[in-house]
């Protein structure tokens, strides 16, 4: 049987964070997913092909993965599927950070509430990035 991790101890917390975080985040992006995709396409770091199915499918994934962490259950794969999001995001982050792209909206929380994609934004999702690999390093 998978390992419960307590939900009143830091690391509970901590799920409860983060599973909250993809939960949010992901709704946010399920209502507008064209202009979602809008927005991934601006990044310039999928082929054109690719923008539409990657980022249809994102925002269910990244749903299911807040939802399986506030379960609680098989905490190594639910913290090791948000640490690949996070990683995927921090990457879209960076790589328009570097191309000193201006965008108005960063797309985390889809196209319903824009954040600029700024230094600061970075800083936000590698504290969120750190706290998964916390939770996949405890979990092990």
């Amino acid at each position: 049987m998978a390992e419960v991790i307590p939900f009143f101890t830091f690391d509970g917390i901590v799920i409860i964070i983060l599973g909250l975080l993809f939960v949010i985040t992901g709704a946010l992006k399920l209502p507008n997913l064209k202009g979602f995709s809008i927005i991934v396409a601006t990044y310039n770091l999928l082929p054109k092909w690719l923008v539409k199915p990657a980022a249809y499918v994102q925002p269910f994934v990244e749903f299911g993965a807040g939802i399986w962490l506030l379960s609680g259950t098989n905490p190594f794969y639910s913290a090791l599927l948000g640490l690949l999001l996070m990683i995927t995001a921090d990457i879209f982050v960076i790589k328009g950070l570097l191309e000193k792209n201006k965008m108005e909206n960063c797309g985390c929380f889809g196209a319903a509430i824009k954040v600029p994609l700024t230094w600061k934004k970075l800083a936000e999702n590698i504290v969120w990035t750190l706290l998964c690999l916390y939770l996949v390093i405890i979990s092990m």
